[in-house]
């Protein structure tokens, strides 16, 4: 079916769809009334394995990525930490690409180029089929009927995307100057996953119009030791990304460009201090926070049978929420000490965006971590 067919289908089943990409998965979503579950099967085999491409229809998508990336630029924020990925991997690596197409490269996404990419990518083999709400078994009927006819397609074949560090600025005439600083944290099979996200939820951070209480992270280390501290500070908090073998862990603040010296010694000294002492009370209030919030996020539809899918992919099976938690509730300080350590012998990525010259040269900050 083409887009437009498509589109008037779901509509006339009550249909709410939502497609995904990151760098490693792709997700296609349907929501709808237990009666048009079927139809949706069959809508997201056709859609997945026997694709239409018009042209016109890919010249549209052309121009929404456009649009897209013209709004990733007006969220520094999120630029920065999509720049971090460069400066960790190198743009020779999969990980160090762009996640979003550039804008020159577009006309070479031809409807031909997207059906090659569909046929070798979006095979059987690599796919999970998840639902929430609904019968184990007829979905599994449901999907013989469907995705069952099509070849299982090629095993999944990723090239190597070895950390490096390093570094990537960007001169941009702006009032706020935007700084991240990254080290090489885990990947999704790591044991050390879970006390990685306990220290994520300890550091927390926010930005200077942050309100409400600990699920706001007012009681985290980044707020009450920068934000709390100094005015200038625009926004000072932590973010991962995590990946099959790798991922990234680091913080991210913006100021002025006055104060970016200011600011990277603070953010520099939160990093190193994740080694040391961590009390029991905020050990507590981390684990609790992580827990409420996994807990919370399932109660949502959408964000359970995605959760299936994705666990599903990534480890062959799903890890119920009750054993998460007992998961979560066993982390000790010295778990978080162990795993900042070695992320903290990595080499650093970062990513200064506006006043470059306003942020230390690189291997000023390194030293600050040998």
């Amino acid at each position: 079916m083409s887009q437009l067919k498509m589109t008037a289908e779901k509509e006339a089943l009550g249909l709410y769809s939502t497609a995904l990409a990151s760098r490693e998965n792709i997700v296609y979503q349907l929501d709808g009334l237990k009666s048009a579950v079927p139809d949706a099967v069959a809508m997201l085999a056709e859609t997945t394995l026997s694709p239409k491409f018009l042209s016109w229809e890919v010249e549209e998508a052309h121009s929404v990525v456009k649009a897209e990336l013209e709004e990733l630029k007006q969220n520094p924020q999120a630029l920065v930490q999509e720049l971090v990925h460069t400066a960790a991997y190198s743009r020779a690596a999969p990980l160090g690409m762009p996640s979003m197409c550039p804008p020159g490269n577009l006309g070479a996404i031809s409807p031909d180029v997207l059906a090659k990419f569909a046929a070798d990518t979006l095979v059987p083999n690599r796919m999970v089929l998840a639902a929430a709400g609904y019968d184990h078994d007829e979905l599994v009927s449901l999907a013989k009927a469907t995705f069952g006819k099509a070849a299982a397609g090629a095993p999944a074949s990723a090239a190597a995307s070895p950390y490096t560090g390093g570094e990537y600025r960007e001169s941009v005439d702006e009032p706020i100057t935007h700084f991240a600083l990254a080290f090489e944290g885990v990947g999704w099979k790591d044991p050390a996953l879970v006390p990685l996200c306990v220290l994520n939820t300890m550091m927390g951070g926010g930005a200077s119009f942050s309100a409400g209480g600990p699920g706001k992270g007012m009681y985290t280390r980044l707020y009450q030791n920068i934000l709390n501290r100094y005015g200038f500070a625009q926004s000072a908090t932590v973010f991962n990304a995590f990946y099959n073998t790798t991922g990234l862990f680091g913080v991210y603040g913006a100021a002025p460009a006055e104060n970016m010296g200011q600011l990277v010694a603070a953010l520099t000294e939160e990093m190193n201090k994740m080694t040391g002492s961590i009390s029991g009370v905020e050990l507590d209030r981390a684990k609790n926070q992580l827990t409420s919030s996994l807990l919370m996020n399932l109660e949502s539809r959408p964000v359970l049978f995605e959760d299936i899918g994705r666990q599903v992919l990534t480890y062959g099976a799903r890890t119920p929420a009750s054993e998460l938690a007992a998961q979560i509730a066993a982390v000790s300080a010295a778990d978080l000490n162990k795993v900042a350590a070695k992320m903290l012998k990595t080499e650093p990525s970062i990513v200064v965006y506006g006043d470059t010259t306003s942020v230390a040269r690189y291997d000023v900050i390194a030293k600050q971590f040998s």
